[in-house]
């Protein structure tokens, strides 16, 4: 979800519920991106995020458009407890406010709401048995 909005602007708005981004988090970036170039033939790029300091690498999967992003994980960011190596799966809402409010009410948690500069909105909601998932909104 690096890519500016320019970028996307042609790209339609997905339809609720459909999933829209897969993002990997490693503690190894470099060993992570060749292992799924080598076993899949993912082709990965470099997004620009010398603003964040972060290095986000999104990849496609054998189509024009990226399909999902590839960072190394900071455990500065989880104040020294990082989670371990995962996916996270986005899946696009019309409201990313209200559909965390309705997780709530069916009994999950909102571990996030935030903003995406000059890409979107989104969420980190973990469902009532406690697998997580992404919610996500594109700018218009």
């Amino acid at each position: 979800m690096a890519q500016e909005a320019s970028e996307m602007a042609g790209w339609p708005l997905p339809k609720e519920g459909t999933f829209v981004w897969t993002e990997i988090a490693s503690n190894d970036a470099d060993k992570c991106q060749a292992f799924y170039e080598t076993i899949f033939g993912w082709k990965f790029k470099s997004g620009d995020n010398s603003n964040s300091g972060m290095d986000y690498r999104e990849y496609t999967t054998g189509g024009d458009n990226p399909v999902g992003g590839l960072y190394q994980i900071n455990p500065e960011w989880f104040g020294g407890n990082p989670p371990p190596p995962h996916f996270m799966i986005y899946v696009a809402v019309d409201n990313v406010d209200a559909n965390a409010e309705l997780a709530k009410e069916l009994g999950g948690k909102v571990h996030k709401v935030l903003d995406v500069p000059n890409v979107g909105r989104m969420a980190i909601i973990e469902d009532p048995t406690g697998a997580m998932i992404a919610t996500f909104r594109m700018q218009n």
